[in-house]
């Protein structure tokens, strides 16, 4: 399952003026992982407001674009350091002839990033992996194993997919238009999400997403263990675009969630 058509952050904008002429700006940071030269796109709140944690955010498969990057500059103007992870230069990356990323990889890989972070002084607790759609499945695989759990303090998904992709390549590009999973290897999340536990799992879905229906969610809910909760939201896409401000508020309800479990 890949992120379809993300929304233009140009679009998101006119949704929400003032946040967005508020909102501050992402830096690219080089981050090296397993010999690839990968971006981390880093906010931080706005001089001399506390700093109230990380989160590691991660977008779709169309990239660091759209709501991804509106909900990165969203927290950061809330008090979080945040650290956009672009999913489809990360998934290319790793592609060479039939090679890709494995799962097992991927907390590995994270944990890379929030160690770009704590070098320059930037990882702060609590630490939350959240992400978009792909994003949000990588979250999950990232978070659900013990070595996730030395460093994360919980996770908040949003339109988790039932399968994700694990590579990324030029002619995929085409399933944002068919909007059609790409013939790529992929995981199932719903396999890996009862080992989130016992970090807490914030949930987040579209009750009219076209791409992940209420089964799949519903199956979420069912297999991940406790702390967790699941978080509908009656939007009218996987992009929530008819109710961002709504998701703006249940993604702080989450973190908030997640800190007084802490």
């Amino acid at each position: 399952m890949t992120l379809r058509a993300v929304a233009l952050l140009a679009a998101l904008a006119v949704t929400m003026p003032d946040a967005a002429a508020h909102a501050s700006t992402g830096q690219p940071w080089p981050v090296t992982v397993r010999g690839k030269a990968l971006t981390l796109t880093v906010y931080t709140p706005k001089a001399g407001s506390p700093v109230k944690g990380t989160i590691f955010m991660g977008s779709g498969d169309v990239g660091w674009v759209g709501l991804a990057t509106t909900l990165a500059e969203f927290l950061s103007d809330e008090g979080y350091v945040v650290a956009g992870i672009n999913v489809r230069q990360y998934l290319a990356a790793f592609v060479d002839g039939g090679a890709h990323l494995q799962v097992e990889q991927v907390p590995a890989d994270f944990e890379a990033f929030a160690g770009a972070l704590k070098a320059r002084g930037m990882l702060a607790r609590p630490v939350i992996l959240a992400g978009v759609s792909e994003g949000a499945a990588l979250a999950v695989a990232a978070a659900a194993t013990a070595d996730g759990h030395r460093w994360v303090d919980g996770v908040v998904t949003m339109g988790l997919p039932a399968t994700a992709e694990l590579a990324w390549r030029w002619k995929d590009a085409l399933t944002w238009v068919t909007k059609s999973d790409a013939d790529e290897p992929s995981f199932s999340p719903h396999e890996l999400i009862a080992n989130v536990a016992p970090l807490p799992l914030w949930m987040i879905q579209s009750t009219r997403d076209e791409y992940v229906p209420e089964p799949d969610y519903r199956r979420f809910e069912r297999m991940a263990a406790e702390p967790k909760r699941l978080v509908l939201i009656d939007a009218k896409n996987h992009r929530f675009t008819d109710k961002l401000p709504e998701l703006k508020g249940q993604l702080v309800a989450g973190i908030d969630w997640i800190r007084g479990l802490r």
